[in-house]
């Protein structure tokens, strides 16, 4: 491979990675039918660039929503790796989560991947159940060491993530930052078993991934 085919393909590869990091930003604020033409000018591309890499909107939300699940489960990977403890690296996930904002993104892409969705062969369910098992270990382990309470599962933690990195509309950057701080203490100090609720389980039924499915219109 010569120098300048090699420097084409990381120019390339830059761009493509650019233009999905973009279009999450793009899309958590305006939608999935965001003009692509927006998400070419901020990733600093032309759109036919954009087309070439992605050539409808369909394949591009696909994109972003697969690689926010592979972001997710860098940081999975990382956080387990960190910590000799399960609390230890679900406390660091769920921070990290909620900074990054890559949870609250699936929301906003599922009425475009409605279709990848179903069955159990597509790319974008596959990898979700991946990281579902991935979390469901974590959890479990977590509750076995003492340290996180019973009934508490992956769906608590991950719709708790997307409540936390949604900001108020109404609101300046700064107070949100501020709130949204307070709050990811109090959902934590809500999942930390302590002396006297090790034991004692959340007092209602929890949501399953099925379920979840079934309202999410994921389902077949």
């Amino acid at each position: 491979m010569s120098e300048n085919t090699a420097r084409l393909r990381a120019d390339a590869r830059r761009n493509r990675e650019q233009i999905i990091a973009t279009a999450r930003e793009v899309f958590l604020e305006q939608g999935i039918h965001a003009p692509l033409e927006e998400v070419a000018r901020r990733a600093g591309v032309g759109i036919a660039t954009l087309y070439r890499r992605f050539p409808d909107r369909h394949t591009l939300v696909q994109q972003v929503a697969l690689d926010s699940l592979t972001l997710v489960g860098e940081e999975l990977a990382h956080a387990t790796a960190t910590h000799p403890d399960a609390w230890g690296a679900l406390v660091q996930l769920i921070r990290r989560l909620v900074e990054l904002r890559l949870s609250v993104i699936m929301p906003v892409l599922l009425p475009g991947l409605e279709e990848d969705a179903r069955g159990e062969g597509g790319a974008l369910k596959a990898r979700r159940n991946q990281l579902f098992e991935q979390m469901q270990q974590l959890t479990r382990t977590a509750q076995q060491e003492g340290q996180l309470r019973r009934g508490i599962n992956p769906i608590d933690i991950w719709l708790g993530v997307i409540k936390l990195s949604r900001p108020l509309p109404v609101i300046g950057a700064e107070l949100n930052g501020l709130i949204i701080d307070q709050q990811l203490e109090l959902f934590l100090g809500s999942l930390h078993a302590t002396a006297l609720d090790a034991s004692e389980p959340l007092r209602r039924q929890p949501l399953t991934l099925d379920e979840l499915d079934r309202h999410l219109k994921m389902a077949e």
